[in-house]
């Protein structure tokens, strides 16, 4: 006997054995062939039966005793016979894992036998479904790599119970001739009662070159910050992390400036890439700082989550830690002897913040974006609410945010859709904020497009004290610093090239209104966008 070809069932049996399960019941069938060749070689007790319904509840059976079992099944109504057993394990918190065989998804609905949708079939039934499919590319692998941990750790998480890893296979699919499992990746779920427990403790300690990324954060406990310091451990964060609005103790305490001063040089690169991550708030905005991780692939990356949610944001993810809000002082449990960075480079947060500036952020022109940002931040009053748009302006605003030091002392807080929004809503959003909070200001920065998409939000903001700062500059600039021809057809049509204002529209729903081009604002101008006279206000700059 010998392991199926086929790249993804590779995983899924190496996976199920890294996860520590020992027993597997299989059914007769031949699209799920494959599967059960390569498990009868795999080191597992392998237990037949000849119909689903009662090979179901076989596998409730062996569960009931402790040991972690998968049951195999072919394609079609084969795995809706499941369904009797899988319910019963539901509703009595009994964790194992379905395997379903599939037909690829094109071939669902052409009369093709023994073909349905297998997913939604169980959906009911278990506590989660991944669809793998058979596609041996890096992101096809990446995926299935990603979904089979997922479901397996899930499983056996929190309230225990059934999860379904469907299969689909392509022909030919009968060739079994690969004599040894490669190693693929496991993902690990953190079940210990703090972070740097058991599992992480060893791996933090051997460790020479730590990062904590921080991304779009709305309240991360600063004493979680106190306990990454006390570590030594340098951090990776961007405007949106609010690290000096929650936490200004830290200050510029290992902060990846955005700037070319005192560059490492080339051949010291290496030296200084991470060899653990911990990623903890939401999105990170810089494309080049993802992608710099991806490339690094440090040998371990944590992502610390509030939700059982496998975000693989770097493709090379290796534990999951769900943070249900406990008691923050059993997050850390090294002692504070436990200094494991060898590297005194390193330990130098200065240092590791001109590595971050060489190896993840890109050397940026100080000309790329326009004066009006830095004019904002310099003037505007400490502990302000800001909301960011997207595209342009939050890359704008983390830029000149990040080469003012005074701007940082403020303690600003910043907020904006980075969850899945695009344009949309940025000033709804801060129109419901600022009619929430009363006479205190709420600032908006947003550009021209993502004006002009909301502007029906304005009919609620004139009893509010938003202060709007519309930096039109006639197009969507983020679509001209991509990595595409700028035709005539992207202008016009992808960048939408207009020569729209806002006075009008402003007069229209009562909103005070002022006017200047960027590099020519007249302190009269910032005086009235920043005076506490009542009312919603917003100064266009032009450029």
């Amino acid at each position: 006997m010998a392991y199926s070809i086929k790249k993804h069932i590779q995983q899924l049996i190496y996976l199920l054995k890294v996860h520590s399960f020992s027993d597997v019941v299989v059914c007769p069938g031949s699209r799920n062939m494959p599967i059960v060749e390569s498990m009868c070689c795999g080191d597992f007790n392998v237990h037949r039966a000849l119909d689903e319904r009662s090979a179901g509840f076989m596998t409730l059976g062996l569960a009931q005793t402790g040991r972690r079992v998968a049951v195999c099944v072919t394609s079609g109504s084969a795995v809706a016979n499941l369904l009797p057993a899988l319910v019963e394990a539901q509703y009595q918190g009994i964790g194992m894992a379905v395997v379903t065989a599939d037909r690829p998804k094109e071939m669902i609905g052409q009369m093709m036998g023994q073909t349905m949708w297998q997913t939604s079939a169980l959906a009911s039934a278990v506590k989660y479904s991944v669809d793998v499919e058979d596609d041996e590319s890096a992101d096809g692998m990446w995926f299935a790599n990603r979904e089979i941990n997922a479901a397996l750790e899930i499983a056996y998480a929190g309230q225990h119970g059934p999860v379904q890893i469907n299969m689909q296979i392509k022909e030919p699919f009968f060739e079994c001739t690969v004599e040894a499992l490669s190693k693929f990746r496991k993902i690990s779920l953190i079940g210990d009662a703090s972070l740097f427990g058991d599992t992480l403790k060893p791996l933090w300690e051997k460790s020479k070159r730590p990062l904590v990324m921080v991304g779009q954060n709305d309240g991360i406990n600063p004493s979680y910050i106190d306990a990454f310091i006390r570590l030594g451990a340098p951090f990776y964060t961007e405007v949106l992390s609010n690290m000096e609005y929650f936490a200004p103790h830290v200050e510029t305490h290992g902060r990846a400036c955005q700037t070319n001063n005192n560059r490492i040089p080339d051949d010291k690169i290496e030296a200084y890439n991470p060899d653990f991550v911990i990623y903890i708030g939401g999105h990170i905005v810089s494309k080049v700082a993802k992608a710099a991780i991806t490339k690094i692939k440090p040998q371990t990356v944590v992502r610390v989550s509030k939700s059982m949610e496998f975000a693989d944001t770097f493709k090379c993810m290796t534990h999951l830690y769900v943070d249900n809000c406990r008691d923050v002082a059993c997050y850390v449990s090294v002692s504070d002897n436990a200094r494991n960075v060898s590297d005194k480079e390193w330990m130098i947060c200065r240092d590791v913040a001109r590595y971050v500036s060489t190896s993840i952020h890109t050397p940026m022109d100080s000309t790329k974006y326009l004066a009006v940002y830095s004019e904002f931040l310099s003037r505007i009053a400490p502990s302000s609410q800001i909301f960011i748009a997207n595209s342009t302006t939050v890359r704008a605003i983390d830029y000149a945010y990040w080469n003012m030091p005074e701007a940082q002392a403020k303690r600003l807080r910043f907020f904006c859709n980075r969850g899945v929004n695009g344009i949309e809503g940025s000033m709804s959003a801060a129109i419901g904020y600022a009619s929430g909070v009363g006479d205190k200001p709420v600032y908006l920065v947003i550009g021209d497009l993502s004006f002009f998409y909301d502007v029906s939000g304005l009919w609620s903001a004139v009893n509010t004290n938003l202060r709007i700062l519309l930096v039109n500059d006639g197009i969507g600039s983020i679509f001209t610093r991509l990595a595409m021809k700028q035709t005539e057809t992207v202008k016009n049509y992808v960048a939408e090239s207009h020569g729209f204002k806002a006075e009008g529209i402003c007069q229209s729903y009562g909103i005070d209104y002022k006017t200047a081009r960027d590099g020519e604002i007249p302190s009269t101008i910032w005086e009235w966008y920043f005076s506490d006279e009542k009312g919603a206000r917003l100064l266009e700059i032009t450029v």
